[in-house]
C-alpha cells in the first residue's frame, strides 16, 4: 500500500496547526486581545495560572472517486484520496512560573471517504475507510526569554508520545500507513519561537517558527514538519475590559513536510509546502472565556508527486482560563 500525505496530515496542518504542539497556541496574543489561531504567541500563562481550550478543525480536500483515484494510481503507481476530515483537540495549559508554560494536547480524528489505489503488479486495484481514533499525546513546554516593550519572545520544546490509535484498517482488511492513522505509533519532537508584541493600543503582532522531527516507527517514518507564521490583531472593541471584548485578524502561514520513508525508500507520493492566508474572529466573551472563528484559504501548493489538493479549512476555538 503506498502513501500520500495530505490525505492524513492536512489535517494536522490546521493546527497550523495540527495537534502538532496544539496547547502552545492557548493565551493569544499580548494581554489575550488579538492573534491568530496558528501562530504561536510569545506570552506565557501567569503563575499558577490555566488555561483550557476546545478547538475543532475540519479540512475539505479535492476528493475523487474510486475510479479516478483508480487511473491516478495507473499513472503514478499509487494514489490515495480523501474527501475531508474532521480533528477535535483537548488541550490544558499551566503556567508553572509567570515565564514558564507546560501544556498537554490530544484529539480525536475523523477522516471521511478515504481510497488507497495502487499498482499491484497484476493490475490496480483501490480500498476505502473511514479512519477514526484518538490521536497522538503532545507534551509541550513554553519558557519566555524576553518581555518588555520590544515584545516577548519564548522558546518552544515539545514531545508527542504514541498514544493514539494506529490500527485503522481498510475495507480489504490492510493496515493504513502510520501517516494516514489517528496516531502515528512514532515518539516525535517540536522546537521553536514565538513572539508577541503591540504596535499600538489596539494592534498586535504575533510571530513563530518551529521544526517537527519525527522518529521511525514500526519501519516506517512521516516527514518532518516546518512550521512559520505571522498574525496581525485589531481589537475593535475600544475598552479592553467592555465585553464582549472583539478583534480582528489576518494570518499568513506556511508549512513544508518532508517526505515519507518506508524501509529506508523514500515515497514520492508525499511531501510538500502550502501557504495559508487566514481571516479571523476573537470574541472575548467575558474575562475568562473567548471563541475565535478562522477559515484557511491554501493560496499556493506545490505537493510532490501525485496527491490531493487541500480546498479550505475551517477552525473554531473555545478558550477558558482560570
Amino acid at each position: 500500500m503506498r502513501h500520500q500525505f495530505i490525505a492524513r496530515r492536512g489535517v494536522s496542518n490546521v493546527i497550523l496547526i495540527g495537534l502538532c504542539a496544539a496547547s502552545t497556541y492557548a493565551n493569544h496574543g499580548p494581554g489575550t486581545s488579538g492573534g491568530g489561531l496558528f501562530t504561536i504567541p510569545g506570552e506565557t500563562l501567569k503563575a499558577s495560572a490555566w488555561d483550557m481550550s476546545f478547538r475543532l478543525d475540519y479540512t475539505s480536500f479535492d476528493g475523487v472517486s474510486a475510479a479516478q483515484a483508480e487511473a491516478r494510481a495507473a499513472a503514478s503507481g499509487g494514489f490515495d484520496s480523501i474527501d475531508s476530515s474532521t480533528l477535535t483537540n483537548f488541550a490544558l495549559s499551566y503556567g508553572v512560573t509567570d515565564d514558564l508554560q507546560v501544556s498537554a494536547a490530544v484529539g480525536w480524528y475523523w477522516g471521511n471517504n478515504f481510497i488507497d489505489a495502487e499498482d499491484t503488479g497484476k493490475g490496480i486495484e483501490s480500498a476505502t475507510a473511514d479512519p477514526s481514533g484518538l490521536t497522538d499525546l503532545w507534551i509541550t513546554a513554553k519558557y519566555r526569554v524576553m518581555k518588555g516593550e520590544n515584545g516577548h519572545l519564548s522558546i518552544l520544546a515539545g514531545l508527542k508520545l504514541p498514544t493514539g490509535a494506529d490500527d485503522q484498517t481498510l475495507s480489504n482488511g490492510e493496515l493504513l500507513e502510520p501517516s494516514s492513522q489517528p496516531g502515528s505509533g512514532s515518539y516525535d519532537f517540536l522546537g521553536g519561537f514565538g513572539y508577541s508584541r503591540f504596535l499600538t493600543a489596539h494592534l498586535t503582532l504575533d510571530a513563530s517558527v518551529s521544526y517537527t522531527l519525527r522518529t521511525e516507527a514500526n519501519d516506517f517514518k512521516v516527514g518532518n514538519r516546518f512550521d512559520a507564521g505571522a498574525a496581525l490583531a485589531w481589537r475593535i472593541t475600544d475598552a479592553i475590559d467592555t465585553f464582549p471584548n472583539i478583534s480582528l485578524f489576518g494570518e499568513v502561514a506556511f508549512t513544508s513536510i518532508m517526505k515519507d520513508e518506508a524501509a529506508g525508500i523514500e515515497n514520492p507520493n508525499s511531501g510538500g509546502s502550502t501557504l495559508y492566508l487566514a481571516p479571523g474572529v476573537r470574541a472575548r466573551l467575558t474575562n475568562t472565556t473567548a471563541l475565535t472563528l478562522s477559515p484557511q484559504f491554501p493560496v499556493w501548493q506545490n505537493l510532490c508527486g501525485a496527491q490531493v489538493d487541500t480546498n479550505f479549512k475551517l477552525t473554531a476555538m473555545l478558550s477558558i482560563s482560570f
